[in-house]
């Protein structure tokens, strides 16, 4: 069967009610008269500081107890709960359902806790419900929609969350809705739009998102709208141009975009328009200028644009106009004000882009406070300034004003702050701002002003805070200044002010910065500057302070920061560390002298002890260990020794140590490769020994790893190639052995990689061609590397000075450094480099390569046809051929002497045989006839011709041996 769906969220809650009652049958069955039993109950879930329950009790008319009405005429109708701002904690019990009579509960201002009950929507005649201000929780219980008689529901400030529950809407009575302050998310219902009466809508601070629904159009009686401090988006409804009787209208700090509607200028009732904080584009419309009744404009923080369009002159009423922060243009509007009908009294036209003076201004007698600060306004301050009589607060810094400031600023009595910082005002303070006894702060920084201090200055007497920092003062510091007494801050760094601090400075006890830095004062510090017990930070750097610091110091336990570097101080460190509170104490380059105290661990919340500079002696405290927040600790260039304390381990934040500059002993620690944040370490010119730890490749974080000038021996560690963030590496002047690890090719951040004046031996690594950066120097210089000198090095295009003297380098230079077009210093001296230098480096000094069996510009020049010198080895193997060549030739020869011999003997014996035969006649051994054949072959002639023939062949034989024998020699 099918089940039947409820015809309306009336009906569900209808259904829920009847479920409470089931459930609570005590509330579904009270009476008037159960009302005391009810509020008893209340009273024993509350916890009362102030004890404004104690009269409850049966015995008393309930009437009579305090925060409780009943109705005129009617004995124990009680019609109303007030308990607001009595402190009182606890939960809002269920049992307050019960108060069926009631028409009006206000806990608000109290500590509740726990969610709102749900029972209160039993309450069918409440017509007031206020529980604001406390720290209930939970979510909204849409059984408040059943109460058609409520007229107020205010429940904001809590710590509510979830939606805003559309059955709100059926709250057809409501006049105020007020859930502000509260955790709320979600859309706004459509549902509120029901609200026909409403006149207070205010929803502002929680995290509600999407638009304004076109629903609420229909809540027509709208008085106040407040939708501020949330997420909503879209574009700014133009229905609420029909919300006829609106006053109050804040859309503050939402995701609105899109133009401001025109029909905004119909809500002729308007007081208040409050529409920073968004992404508002487009003009500010003309239509603003007819809302008579508007005293408050806020549109600032937008990306509105064009010119400045509203008129105080037609907006008569209007006290605040606040359009910072926007893209504003061109000039004050001369008709901005009309002297006799405005009444404009704040305007605030910051960080726009507006040119032009700010004569127009003037007209608006009525102002109390002008911020026209970050724009591009121009010209001088007018020296009709005083016509604004009232004015309080003058804010024209961040601009481009130039001129001096005139006297006439002197009248504006009530005038409290005057900032024109960041301009280019010249000239001097004029003694008329004596007369501003008013005035509490006072900022000229970042000007041209020059001229001395004025004494009158010290007649205002109400300043709390000057900065006149970065300027051209000169002369001496007022000797009266201690007459500020209530001078908190007193900034007059970057000036050019002489002679000493006066001693009446410490009259100025709510004195808490004082920055005099980067002046020229001498003279020792006044003993009066121990008074000044609210003094956290005291900046002196940068002058010719000298002496011992007076002992009085010791005495100012607030202070937080000092910077006494770059003076001419002696004596103890003592003095300067009576505070516990100390975060920065740097001292470098004055004279101190003695140990350092340990006492320096006492400021636990340290980060930057900066001693380096002075004559300090003794050893680096252990104690030092305790200042687990360091950042910076700067000892170098005293006298310090003994070895680097294991304690400092404990620095774990360390980003720079520097402790060069000593003589320090013993080793570079391994527990140095712990401080995975040490940006720079810097150990070089002390007497440290042993290795480099293989451990310092694992601080990820360094930049800068310094360790020359110590007594350190062994290879360098091919694990400092993993710091792939290093910028400079300097090992030189140590006894480091062993190849260069082409490692460091990994290191392609470095810009200078110094090396030199160790015992490095093997060749140049061609890997350190690839460190492209590398730019400030490449220094190998004085060692025992050998090899030619890598052509990739002529990839660093970058590298300004290259150092590869007193090796034993060889071959030529390679044409490739001719790539380096940023060089301007080359040493390659005193190698066994040979051949001519490359055309492209003449223009570095003989001296860049002397030492070696170079010719050339800068050099004397090659000889035309120099016969090469062949290295050794080939003239052996060429002499080894020519023996070869020699030797084949004789036995040759020898055998050629042989067979000619043997040739020769061999015709002889024949001729002799022939000559029997002849004179016997008869047949040769072979039986033949002796026809004279044999005769013919071997007669001499026969045998001279063949000889002949045969000793032509043998000589052309031997000459073509000899030839290519010389042949062989000549090659």
């Amino acid at each position: 069967m099918a089940i039947k769906k409820s015809s309306s969220p009336l009906r569900v809650l209808a259904d829920l009610s009847m479920f409470f009652c089931i459930l609570l049958t005590p509330i579904c069955s009270a009476t008037p008269a159960t009302a005391p039993a009810t509020l008893l109950q209340v009273k024993s879930s509350l916890t009362d500081p102030e004890g404004v329950l104690s009269g409850w009790s049966p015995e008393a008319d309930v009437c009579s107890w305090h925060g409780i009405t009943c109705r005129p005429g009617e004995v124990g109708i009680v019609t109303g709960l007030n308990l607001s701002g009595y402190g009182l904690s606890g939960v809002i019990p269920l049992a307050i359902g019960g108060l069926i009579s009631v028409e009006s509960i206000d806990l608000s201002s109290n500590s509740l806790t726990g969610p709102i009950p749900p029972e209160l929507g039993m309450l069918e005649n409440l017509r007031t419900l206020l529980l604001f201000s406390n720290s209930l929780t939970g979510t909204v219980p849409p059984e408040l929609g059943l109460l058609k008689n409520l007229e107020v529901l205010r429940i904001g400030d809590n710590r509510l969350h979830g939606e805003i529950p559309p059955q709100l809407g059926n709250c057809t009575e409501m006049e105020t809705l007020g859930l502000a302050y509260c955790q709320l998310n979600g859309t706004i219902p459509g549902e509120l739009g029901n609200l026909r009466r409403l006149q207070h809508l205010a929803l502002d601070n929680n995290t509600l998102t999407g638009g304004i629904p076109e629903q609420l159009a229909g809540c027509a009686s709208l008085l106040v709208l407040s939708v501020a401090d949330n997420k909503l988006q879209g574009t700014i409804p133009s229905f609420i141009g029909s919300f006829s009787d609106l006053q109050s209208l804040n859309l503050a700090n939402n995701q609105f975009s899109g133009g401001i509607p025109v029909e905004i200028g119909n809500l002729s009732s308007l007081t208040y328009l409050n529409l920073l904080g968004n992404g508002l584009t487009g003009a500010i419309p003309e239509e603003l200028n007819r809302q008579s009744q508007l005293q408050v404009l806020d549109l600032s923080m937008n990306n509105i644009s064009g010119k400045l369009s509203i008129s105080a002159a037609r907006l008569k009423n209007l006290k605040y106009l606040v359009l910072s922060g926007n893209l504003l243009d061109g000039a004050i509007p001369e008709d901005l004000c009309a002297s006799d009908s405005s009444s404009l009294e704040n305007l605030f036209l910051a960080g726009n882009n507006l040119g032009g003076g700010i004569e127009a201004l003037l007209n608006c007698g009525s102002l109390q406070a002008i911020d026209v600060s970050n724009n591009s306004l121009t010209g001088a301050i007018p020296t009709s300034i005083d016509r604004l009589s009232g004015l309080i607060n003058l804010a024209l810094h961040h601009n481009s004003f130039t001129g001096v400031l005139p006297p006439q600023i002197g009248n504006l009595s009530n005038l409290e702050i005057l900032s024109l910082f960041h301009n280019g005002l010249t000239g001097e303070i004029p003694p008329e701002i004596g007369r501003l006894q008013k005035l509490k702060l006072l900022f000229l920084y970042e000007n041209q002003m020059s001229g001395s201090i004025p004494d009158e200055l010290t007649d205002c007497t109400s300043l709390e805070e000057v900065d006149f920092f970065g300027n051209h003062f000169h002369g001496p510091i007022p000797e009266r200044i201690g007459n500020l007494k209530n001078l908190a801050v007193l900034q007059l760094r970057q000036n050019d002010l002489s002679g000493p601090i006066p001693a009446s400075l410490g009259e100025c006890r709510s004195l808490q910065a004082l920055a005099l830095a980067d002046n020229r004062l001498s003279g020792a510090l006044p003993e009066t500057l121990g008074q000044l017990a609210e003094l956290s930070v005291v900046t002196l750097y940068n002058n010719s302070l000298e002496g011992p610091l007076p002992e009085s110091l010791f005495q100012l336990k607030n202070l937080t920061v000092i910077n006494f570097s770059h003076n001419r101080f002696s004596g103890s460190l003592v003095p300067v560390l009576g505070s516990s509170s100390l975060a920065v104490l740097a001292l470098t380059n004055n004279s101190f002298s003695g140990v350092i105290p340990a006492a320096v661990a006492w400021s636990r919340n340290m980060v930057r002890l900066q001693l380096g500079g002075n004559r300090l002696a003794g050893a680096i405290p252990a104690e030092l260990g305790n200042l687990t927040r360091l950042s910076m600790l700067d000892l170098s260039f005293n006298n310090l020794s003994g070895d680097i304390p294991a304690e400092l381990s404990n620095c774990a934040q360390l980003t720079h140590l520097k402790l060069d500059g000593n003589s320090l002993t013993g080793s570079v620690p391994s527990w140095l490769g712990g401080l995975r944040s040490l940006g720079e370490l810097d150990l070089s010119s002390n007497a440290l020994t042993g290795g480099i730890p293989a451990d310092l490749g694992n601080c990820s974080s360094l930049l800068k790893l310094s360790l020359g000038d110590n007594h350190l021996s062994g290879s360098i560690p091919p694990e400092i190639g993993r710091l792939t963030s290093l910028n400079v590496l300097n090992l030189n002047k140590n006894s480091l052995a062993g190849a260069i690890p082409p490692a460091l090719r990994q290191c392609n951040k470095l810009y200078e990689l110094r090396l030199s004046e160790n015992a490095l031996e093997g060749s140049i690594p061609p890997e350190l061609g690839q460190l492209s950066e590398l730019q400030v120097i490449l220094d190998l210089s004085r060692n025992r590397l050998s090899g030619e000198i890598p052509a990739s090095l002529g990839d660093l295009v970058k590298l300004e000075r290259l150092n590869l003297s007193s090796n034993r380098l060889d071959g030529e230079i390679p044409p490739l450094l001719l790539q380096l077009t940023s060089l301007h210093l080359l040493n390659l001296s005193d190698n066994l480099l040979s051949g001519a230098v490359p055309a492209g480096l003449s223009g570095f000094p003989a001296a860049s390569f002397a030492g070696n069996e170079l010719c050339g510009a800068p050099l004397p020049r090659c000889a035309p046809s120099s016969p090469r010198r062949l290295p050794g080895t080939e003239v052996a193997a060429i002499v080894a051929g020519i023996a070869v060549v020699s030797t084949a030739v004789c036995v040759a020869l020898l055998y050629t002497m042989l067979r000619v011999w043997s040739n020769w003997r061999a015709v002889s014996v024949s001729s002799s045989d022939g000559e029997e035969s002849a004179h016997g006649g008869g047949r040769d051994k072979w039986g033949a006839a002796g026809d004279g054949k044999y005769w013919k072959v071997g007669s001499p002639v026969s045998s001279s011709a063949e000889e002949k023939h045969s000793s032509g062949s043998e000589t052309s034989v031997i000459h073509g041996k000899s030839t290519e024998a010389a042949g062989d020699a000549k090659s």
